[in-house]
């Protein structure tokens, strides 16, 4: 869900204030009891007692946003408030740093929020180990609202023979940005959902230049094995890993060293960045007009509506060879497994993934919810804004019916990932020959074993 992130307030890594242990609150209710006004007025009817009034229900949450997005999220949860009056909801401080392991420590105390912000591979880690309370039964029973998520984003939020560890609330997805401008002045026609790799490489060599001494590449991206799993997908191979919360192999097809050739060769001819290359001032210079084409996540739109009023440019989903295939990841909600409220902690969680993203997104507007009724208000923002293209093309990667893993997001992947590494780069420049993807396959097969 680069990993995420540029500018992104929604889904920014850890804006986060000190952790302090959550206490009960207590109040004297000094209010006569039914039975003492009963026996003052042994006449009175039952009916007539005065009941006592019933304590409110705190359900605590807390977030890794900026101070300024709580505040939105709060604003909206008044309204929640208001028309859920025996329930309130309070906004905990989270901590500075560390955010996975103080909440797990706070969770192992009996001291965790009610609900709290989380990332697939939290998920997934927390869930195995049983820290999460499994929300399916209220699922199963909320068949509308269960129906309303994008297809295969509740995936990676199941585990154990489909226990739902949370629910996802924002989605991070990827694809191409252009240069309007510099496309037309290549005489290329602007690209369009449903373009091919074919095309993609043949617009990036076009766009290739050394005006002046100075390398402009035709396309600024990076291919990982996951993303170059896209490829063989869509042409009819198999994925890199077999599953997105537990894949149980991986693999090289036909299809993926077809792939790979070809990105191989886009880095030797210098119509793509190598993948060592820096690109911390790609979307500068995309702003300047000088980067015809960057794949990115969706978030970087709203920075350039708001920061690049007069560049002419648009979005497109990634390409294909013969079907769509896609990655996205989310951050969502979920709870320790010990709430002692799942009844009111569920309206809450049902509010806060529809009704409140449907109000805060349009005043942040850097990624769509993974309900759609609230991701409706994110494009609405983005075709109000002159930019429908956008929209339509988050739309249409969300629509897919074959969804990849972004990356292994299993307890094991620190251990995996450490062999991709060693290999990955050196057999993309040609360094190191395509055989040596079998040993990088071997060594990880090992792990997952």
């Amino acid at each position: 869900m680069k990993k995420i992130q540029a500018r992104v307030s929604l889904l920014s890594t850890v804006v986060l204030v000190s952790i302090f242990a959550l206490s009960a609150c207590s109040s004297t209710d000094n209010t006569p009891t039914s039975s003492a006004l009963a026996s003052a007025n042994p006449k009175a009817s039952p009916s007539a007692a005065i009941k006592e009034p019933t304590k409110a229900i705190e359900v605590t949450i807390m977030t890794w946003e900026s101070p300024s997005m709580n505040d939105k999220i709060m604003a909206s949860m008044k309204k929640f408030e208001a028309a859920n009056p025996g329930i309130t909801v309070k906004l905990i401080p989270a901590p500075l740093s560390d955010y996975g392991l103080k909440i797990n420590q706070m969770i192992a105390a009996n001291q965790g929020p009610d609900i709290f912000m989380t990332g697939n591979d939290m998920v997934i880690a927390n869930g195995a180990e049983g820290r999460l309370y499994d929300w399916s039964a209220k699922a199963a029973g909320d068949k509308e609202f269960m129906d309303s998520f994008y297809n295969g984003v509740l995936d990676a939020w199941k585990q154990d023979g489909g226990k739902l560890y949370g629910l996802p609330g924002l989605l991070n997805t990827y694809g191409y940005f252009y240069n309007k401008k510099l496309f037309k002045d290549a005489g290329l026609t602007e690209p369009k959902a449903g373009w091919t790799y074919d095309e993609m490489f043949a617009d990036a060599l076009k766009l290739t230049s050394k005006k002046g001494g100075v390398q402009q590449y035709g396309l600024y991206a990076t291919v990982d094995p996951f993303k170059l799993s896209l490829y063989s997908v869509s042409a009819g191979g198999a994925p890199f890993a077999d599953g997105i919360v537990k894949p149980t192999k991986v693999e090289i097809s036909p299809q993926f060293i077809e792939g790979l050739e070809r990105y191989k060769v886009a880095i030797a001819n210098g119509s793509m960045i190598p993948p060592t290359f820096d690109q911390t001032n790609v979307m500068s210079n995309f702003k300047a007009g000088t980067v015809a084409m960057t794949q990115q996540g969706q978030w970087v739109a709203d920075d350039l509506i708001r920061t690049a009023p007069n560049l002419d440019w648009g979005f497109v989903p990634g390409p294909v060879v013969n079907s769509q295939s896609e990655i996205y990841d989310a951050v969502g909600w979920s709870s320790p497994s010990n709430i002692k409220n799942p009844d009111a902690i569920w309206k809450v969680l049902k509010y806060m993934d529809s009704t409140m993203y449907a109000e805060v997104l349009p005043q942040n507007p850097v990624a769509p919810a993974a309900h759609k009724d609230a991701a409706k208000a994110y494009f609405d923002f983005l075709t109000s804004s002159n930019h429908a293209d956008v929209a339509i093309g988050v739309n249409h990667i969300l629509q897919s019916k074959n969804v990849q893993p972004v990356r292994f997001q299993t307890t094991w992947a620190g251990k995996a990932n450490p062999f991709i590494d060693a290999a990955w780069n050196n057999i993309l420049t040609g360094k190191t020959p395509v055989s040596g993807l079998n040993d990088m396959v071997d060594k990880i097969t090992k792990v997952i074993k």
